[in-house]
């Protein structure tokens, strides 16, 4: 079949699923305030094409016209977070196995939000050394160059990213294989754009939507015998400790995993699902920052006066790393601004009977819920002049408190409560040292000096994916 009439076909397969779907029997959430929506029987078709663009103006004005709303967030089987993270990245189809891992989250979110968490001071060395030498192999600067070298820095900051992750995940020599770099962030950046497409789709047809395999069988290719390897190190001490132990995220998983989680195939889609969720978000969130410090002179100074003398004082150390705190208050201003997007604290209507909230409004099951993180984070009644990016807005609060890792209500990149992102005190130590080591040993300032424009996709941000940044080794 021409490929052209092919996807003339499907579109307008896709077309009149959606019109039968959205407009079959009695709309369920016609009671609430709608904003963005038309009237009349393509309202919510045109409404859906367009929200691609305006979900954050969509949200702004929704602030406006409805401002009260606050509630209590009731318990998992009542609304989910865990259903609602499945569909928002469309994990069914996207990230194989993802069920399976989340059915035990005592030990896959319980190690990052725990032994993770508990190892950042232990670790830093490893962390440390692999941010030196991606500097060196991604960073292609000679040290006698007196000129700016213009580079890419997302591309640059990905790949540092990928590789320091990957240090504590599964350490030397597989986190610095290049094709095992590569693999990774296509992986990273092809889960968030799959998902992205397959939201177009009903949910008949989902099922037939794979786009990931390619990246499974690479996965397959690169990591089997690695893993195979530690797998049969660690039968060999039958459960004993020994000396060079692997100290990382594979070697925590297979002391805790159970005869299923052995399996040379779940450890290895394992691997890859929580690059997707570390790198993915980590990229986002120290781009954002990096591009104000970067086009800001007035931040640079103080920033890399308060690194040298955090690294002076206890060298390079995650010591160091919680005494950096307009570095902290950066990160969190950034976060405050962007995030990963305009909504945050996700939830699915789970129970038969639906979900009514203290006012009486009232949402069948299966309704997916979502807090505007915008209309909170830019309520002057909350941040004075919110509006505007002060970098160092939150610098004289760190050590009482507003520190970048701190959810609370009035601050939710993170999310807020139990479902709190278990990962972010990993996340902001390893920003702040990346971001550190830069100040440390280079200059560096935009090309175009003005901030890059961001870029949104329906509720969700990205930094500039090409914006050029000059850099120059310090003297």
């Amino acid at each position: 079949m021409d490929p052209p009439v092919y996807l003339a076909g499907v579109l307008a397969l896709l077309f009149a699923t959606v019109w039968f779907l959205f407009w079959r029997g009695h709309d369920s959430l016609a009671h609430i305030p709608s904003i963005g929506v038309s009237s009349g029987p393509l309202g919510k078709y045109i409404a859906s094409v367009l929200s691609i663009s305006r979900t954050r103006e969509w949200l702004d004005e929704g602030a406006r016209k409805y401002p009260s709303g606050v509630f209590k967030i009731p318990p998992d089987d009542v609304l989910s977070f865990q259903e609602a993270a499945t569909e928002a990245i469309e994990a069914d189809y996207t990230l194989s196995g993802w069920r399976e891992a989340a059915s035990r989250p005592d030990v896959h979110i319980g190690l990052i939000r725990g032994k993770l968490t508990r190892s950042l001071g232990s670790l830093f060395p490893a962390v440390y050394d692999e941010i030196r030498t991606s500097f060196e192999d991604v960073f292609e600067l000679e040290p006698e160059k007196t000129g700016w070298t213009p580079l890419v820095a997302r591309d640059a900051l990905m790949r540092v990213i990928c590789r320091t992750t990957n240090r504590v995940f599964v350490g030397l020599p597989l986190c610095r294989n290049e094709e095992f770099v590569d693999l990774n962030i296509r992986f990273t950046m092809d889960v968030a754009m799959s998902a992205f497409i397959i939201k177009l789709f009903p949910a008949f047809l989902k099922p037939y939507l794979t786009p990931m395999r390619r990246a499974y069988r690479d996965g397959e290719r690169l990591m089997r015998d690695f893993v195979d390897e530690r797998l049969r190190e660690t039968a060999s001490h039958k459960g004993i400790e020994w000396e060079d132990k692997p100290d990382d995220l594979l070697q925590w998983m297979i002391d805790l995993a159970n005869e299923r989680e052995l399996q040379p195939d779940f450890l290895i889609k394992q691997i890859l699902r929580l690059n997707f969720s570390a790198i993915h978000t980590t990229l986002i969130s120290i781009m954002h920052a990096f591009y104000h410090i970067a086009a800001s002179p007035e931040y640079q100074t103080p920033l890399r006066e308060e690194v040298l003398h955090a690294i002076s004082t206890y060298g390079w150390t995650k010591d160091a790393m919680d005494r950096l705190f307009k570095l902290d208050s950066i990160l969190r201003e950034s976060q405050r601004h962007f995030g990963l997007g305009a909504l945050s604290m996700p939830r699915k209507a789970l129970r038969a009977s639906g979900f009514t909230f203290s006012n009486g409004t009232h949402v069948p099951t299966g309704t997916t819920l979502a807090v505007s993180a915008r209309a909170i984070h830019f309520d002057e009644g909350v941040y004075e002049c919110a509006e505007e990016f002060r970098g160092f807005r939150f610098a004289g609060e760190s050590e009482g408190g507003a520190r970048y890792v701190n959810a609370s209500a009035s601050y939710v990149p993170w999310g807020y409560g139990r479902h709190a992102c278990p990962g972010r005190f990993w996340a902001a130590n390893e920003m702040k040292a990346v971001l550190a080591y830069l100040l440390a040993h280079y200059e560096f300032r935009l090309e175009d000096q003005a901030v890059p424009k961001e870029t949104w996709f329906g509720h969700n941000v990205v930094p500039h994916q090409t914006a050029k940044v000059l850099f120059r080794r310090r003297a």
